[in-house]
């Protein structure tokens, strides 16, 4: 068979001028410097209108560039293109016989920008670079001069098209949800009913005909020496629409009242505004605690968000012994199947002497409690507390698609073969995801390869092959709107950049609660309008990072005067709700597939049609440092795999991120996906072949005509020996059914699978074989038998004989 290299890159990096005309264009501008790293990298490609070459000179500070325009011009500003490697101080001077110059400005510099220098006539400007911004020497794209109307453009421009804009905001109820009903204090969603009392709490949480919560929602703590006791009427409807339904509630205890309002959303995410209102000066507060009861049947996991980068601790079973810890803005409880969560943007208006004892939650027989301690330094205050708390139970919709029908491969690239396409396609590719390389500007929404953009797309559909496009939560220095916006935009603390290779750039991460929200969904909308492609990839974009840039709103004041962070659930919910949006109007069989390793906080990810997990196997090996013989199930326990990777109980389709490199081997890591019905995303053609047999498999099988028999729920139809081989069964009665043997010891095992053929409704003639290795296995009247290695697993048919 003819192989492809799957991953391609950009052969073409032909960035697009930032400023698409300029009108004030000197021709036949001399340039001279003071060095050259090297013979490529030459002072004239500054002025070649080429944003393809550049001058560099050599790594030391004190360098100078002089540009002589052959005549007197008169000159206003002028707009540089920095490299990476920019001039955080310099001086433009200027000269008539380029001996005697006069200083014009001095600038303090950050990167690529338009710099006023009013009115000035030289022949000779010089352009006297003083201190370095990087480990490096000065690099230049680009220099351009500018006159009066160019300097105003640049320095006062008009609010831009995209700002403010409403694309993506509907009270449509999309699929696959249905509308909002409400019936007094009882409100119904997708698969879920939310009981509310007189607080703006559920006092009765219902999903998937399971009962979550051991009792209500409710605050409790001492005010003024008595212990809260609050009376009220239940919650009433304040306005019921079908996307979404409105509820207020009033309720008083001791010298407090509790006035709020409750929004609940067609995918079940309940937003609770509330005031607490003393009823007297100088009120004491001596405690206050958010109580959340749950059915500890219903609290097996337990994932908490945030984490450091990598992290795979934060995800697994509750401890036996509980919980504590610091503010968490994301908590998650819940099982197999299902869960319920509670979150804050941030702790504003939290007061507790003991900051790792915020998050608490307390076993106790079949009844465990998630206790959120908000105040426990005694306050006095005759001024309302205010708080926003979410909610949510989940699963928050039906996988249907669902990841194994997606059939994502992560290949994307200009100029590849029409073979690679067909082979592609014979393997049963569904959705072809085009990495951060589809464009020269990262996270940009102006497309620099039309030409092959559309050639790409067109190749795919032939095929009936998705494609999506990459988008992240970085911003570019390259970007045309880095000058204007980046301050305001950026997270602050800004934190790491991340440096692009592709087109060598420095990028860092924005905040979706700034106008680069805006930005981004009028460009996805466009791009979909112009180009027909079928989504978009998002990189981490539903990650609500901790912000402080009071510039967009993020943060608080403390009584300190310190600033505190937010964490922009809301927001970034918001993007992601406006991107799913325009996706299915475009497409109704469109994609949001959500790259977000570590963080399920499912406000933010309710709107993905999937999500790609599982960085952590490489970052842990790198970051900890882990010993050899390290396994993926040492880094990704089952109890883990289950919190965090299986999708099912989060009711949002999931797929397993493997690398082809690394220490850990990638069968071993696609052991633990396919025992629990989780995909992997193939990187190359032996890969893509591999998957191909299963999907081929599993479509002549009728996998959605099946019952999936997870390991933990399958005792009374099949049993195993010895206990480290875990078996999940996809089983049609009649018609066979498909075993995931794995092997979770670490030592090679010869396993023993008896399958009960009376529980499983299926005839005692079956044949046994490997859907990969198309050879049979040891199998006689429902006892299978073979061999495998430590976390090895096999994927088994057993098929009628007729």
């Amino acid at each position: 068979m003819k192989t492809f290299k799957i991953f391609l890159i950009s052969l073409s990096l032909s960035l697009l001028t930032p400023a698409d005309s300029w009108s004030f264009m000197i021709r036949g501008v001399k340039v001279t410097a003071s060095s050259c790293d090297n013979a490529e990298l030459t002072p004239e490609k500054t002025v070649d209108r080429d944003m393809k070459t550049r001058w560099s000179s050599k790594f030391a500070d004190n360098q100078w560039l002089i540009f002589d325009l052959g005549k007197e011009y008169e000159i206003h500003g002028f707009k540089v293109f920095w490299e990476t490697a920019y001039a955080k101080e310099y001086s433009i001077l200027g000269s008539n016989d380029k001996t005697n110059w006069k200083l014009i400005k001095h600038i303090h510099s950050y990167g690529e920008e338009t710099v006023d220098i009013g009115k000035t006539k030289f022949r000779y400007y010089k352009l006297d670079l003083i201190k370095r911004g990087k480990e490096f020497g000065f690099s230049i794209w680009e220099f351009r001069f500018l006159n009066e109307k160019e300097v105003k453009k640049y320095l006062n421009p008009e609010p831009p098209p995209w700002k403010g804009n409403r694309i993506g905001f509907s009270e449509e109820v999309l699929p696959p949800w249905i509308p909002v009903t409400v019936s007094g204090s009882k409100v119904g969603v997708w698969g879920r009913t939310v009981q509310f009392g007189a607080l703006p709490f559920p006092s009765s949480v219902i999903s998937q005909e399971s009962e979550i919560l051991d009792g209500p929602v409710t605050l409790t703590g001492i005010v003024n020496g008595k212990p809260l006791v609050w009376n009220g009427a239940a919650c009433r409807v304040v306005s019921a629409k079908p996307h979404l339904v409105r509820l207020g509630s009033s309720a008083g205890a001791n010298t407090l009242r509790c006035e709020g309002t409750v929004s609940i959303e067609y995918d079940g995410m309940i937003r609770a505004d509330f005031s607490l209102i003393p009823k007297n000066k100088n009120t004491l507060i001596e405690k206050l605690v958010l109580e959340i009861p749950l059915k500890s049947g219903h609290a097996l996991f337990l994932h908490t968000w945030p984490v450091p980068i990598g992290s795979a601790e934060n995800s697994g079973a509750l401890p036996l012994n509980g919980y504590r810890g610091q503010f968490k803005p994301f908590v998650w409880l819940g099982d197999h199947n299902l869960g319920f969560c509670w979150f804050s943007e941030s702790d504003k208006n939290f007061f507790n002497a003991h900051t790792d004892r915020v998050i608490e939650i307390l076993r106790d027989g079949d009844r465990t409690v998630l206790r959120i301690n908000i105040i426990s330094i005694p306050r006095k205050t005759d001024l309302p507390l205010e708080y926003t708390f979410g909610f949510q139970a989940t699963p928050v919709k039906p996988a249907v698609p669902d990841a194994w029908d997606y059939r994502i491969v992560h290949s994307g690239g200009y100029g590849l073969q029409q073979g690679f396409f067909d082979f592609l396609a014979r393997n049963g590719v569904r959705t072809m995801v085009f990495h951060e390389h589809w464009n020269d500007i990262q996270n940009h929404t102006e497309v620099t390869h039309a030409t092959e953009l559309k050639k790409l797309v067109s190749d795919c559909h032939s095929r009936k092959i998705q494609l999506l496009l990459y988008f992240c939560d970085q911003m570019s220095e390259f970007a045309p709107e880095w000058k204007r916006y980046h301050e305001e935009c950026l997270v602050y603390p800004r934190g790491l950049p991340y440096y692009r290779e592709y087109y060598k750039q420095t990028t860092y991460t924005f905040c979706n609660r700034s106008h680069l929200q805006d930005f981004l969904v009028e460009g996805i909308d466009r791009i979909m309008s112009e180009y027909g492609i079928d989504g978009v990839f998002l990189d981490q974009m539903s990650w609500p990072t901790g912000c402080s840039n009071l510039r967009h709103g993020c943060g608080y004041k403390r009584p300190d005067g310190s600033v505190g962070k937010t964490y922009p659930i809301f927001s970034t919910r918001q993007i992601i709700k406006r991107i799913y949006t325009i996706v299915k109007h475009h497409n109704p069989a469109g994609q949001v597939n959500v790259h977000q390793s570590a963080c399920m906080t499912i406000p933010t990810l309710s709107f993905a049609t999937s999500y790609w997990d599982g960085e952590q196997l490489k970052l842990q090996l790198m970051l900890r440092k882990l010993p050899h013989g390290t396994s993926a199930l040492d880094i990704l326990p089952l109890d883990t795999f289950c919190a965090e990777f299986m999708g099912r109980n989060w009711g949002v389709p999931a797929e397993l991120l493997t690398y082809p490199d690394g220490q850990l081997k990638k069968e071993k890591e696609i052991s633990i996906a396919l025992l629990h019905d989780v995909p992997w995303r193939p990187f190359s053609n032996e890969e893509t072949e591999y998957i191909g047999r299963l999907w081929k498999t599993f479509d002549a099988f009728g996998r959605h005509e099946s019952d999936w028999l997870p390991y933990w729920e399958n005792k009374t139809v099949v049993q195993t020996q010895p206990v480290d081989i875990k078996v999940s069964l996809y089983n049609r009665p009649g018609k066979g059914l498909i075993a995931v043997v794995v092997n979770t010891g670490k030592q090679t095992r010869d396993a023993v699978v008896n399958f009960n053929l009376t529980n499983l409704e299926q005839r005692a003639g079956l044949t046994a074989y490997d859907v990969f290795a198309k050879k049979r296995f040891r199998y006689s009247a429902g006892k299978l038998q073979l061999q495998l290695g430590p976390l090895e697993h096999a994927v088994v048919r057993l098929k009628p004989d007729n």
